[in-house]
């Protein structure tokens, strides 16, 4: 037992999340502790291997770094916003790095370094993260809401990641949810993207402004502090009406997104994520006090609503979390 208890410390796992500035990758132990980080460049309108260029030299740092403390390494995860071939283990589409697409990524790197490889959408490496090392420990199902620039969902049912036909995981950006609001990019109304994401809170904040409403967080931006959820948060808990409002207006329209996945899914816990909603109890009441006005005998469900524990962490961590189940 103690034999097996030492090998088992010594499991590493190396996570890799690509973004548009930058991939940060990290040295991951068994219990989901990050041991080591390194953050390489993102390089835009060059060909597949000069881009991943930045990537892989990172990698190797961090699998010598593995090598110099006597880690096992136990393979390579790869987190990437956009669409995957799950089938040749090769992205489909990357809006952000289109030299990627249907690049034979898994190969390469597997060829290279005699390591298993495995790639995921983010959103679902974020949610697998929470599953197994933060907010989603304990459950069965879970459905999650990650909102950066753009609004991602993903649902996990025993373990597994659902996948389904109708555009209602993954990158859901075009989910109607209003009848109305502004037009989208799609050419509809009513996107969730328009609604929920930082683009449509910084609207809400012009439209206050427009208005002259008196409001501290409206004071701080005309003295150049920039807009941020961690900054619109610290206003909404002080009781600025103009953070109050946004607060109310994201609760609802999450609400509104959420019954149309219970409908279909049933989870048992919401966890809501990402840089731009800054989750805390406030806005958690505002999308349970949604859920509550919105609930029919259709969709009424005892969902419980928390907010995500890891952070940007979440897809480094998720990224790497099959190579610890036993």
């Amino acid at each position: 037992m103690p034999d097996r208890r030492k090998k088992t410390q010594k499991r590493v796992a190396i996570g890799v999340e690509i973004t548009g500035s930058r991939a940060t990758i990290v040295v991951v132990d068994c219990h989901g502790m990050i041991r080591h980080r390194f953050h390489a460049k993102t390089l835009r309108g060059r060909p597949a291997i000069a881009t991943l260029e930045p990537y892989v030299r990172s990698i190797e740092a961090a699998l010598s770094y593995a090598k110099s403390n006597r880690f096992h390494v136990y393979g390579i995860g790869i987190s990437l916003p956009g669409t995957l071939d799950l089938t040749t283990r090769r992205p489909e589409i990357i809006p952000i790095l289109p030299a990627l697409n249907k690049f034979p990524l898994c190969d390469l790197l597997e060829e290279r370094y005699k390591v298993p490889t495995t790639l995921h959408v983010d959103v679902d490496a974020a949610l697998m993260g929470e599953y197994c090392f933060g907010a989603g420990k304990g459950f069965r199902s879970l459905l999650y809401l990650n909102v950066n620039s753009v609004v991602g969902a993903a649902l996990i049912v025993d373990g597994k990641v659902q996948t389904s036909e109708q555009a209602y995981v993954g990158h859901v950006c075009h989910l109607p949810v209003s009848m109305s609001g502004s037009r989208c990019s799609c050419g509809r109304y009513g996107c969730i993207n328009t609604l929920i994401s930082m683009e449509a809170m910084q609207k809400m904040v012009q439209r206050s402004l427009r208005r002259g409403t008196q409001s501290n967080l409206l004071q701080r931006l005309s003295n150049r502090e920039q807009f941020s959820s961690q900054l619109l948060a610290e206003e909404a808990l002080r009781g600025d009406p103009v953070a109050l409002h946004i607060y109310c207006e994201v609760g609802r329209w999450i609400g509104a997104a959420t019954v149309k996945f219970i409908s279909i899914y049933r989870p048992e816990v919401l966890i809501l994520g990402g840089e731009a909603l800054h989750a805390n109890e406030l806005l958690i009441t505002n999308v349970r006090n949604a859920l509550m006005a919105r609930s029919t005998a259709d969709t009424d469900s005892q969902i419980e609503v928390i907010a995500a524990h890891l952070g940007s962490d979440a897809a480094l961590l998720g990224s790497v979390s099959s190579y610890f189940q036993d």
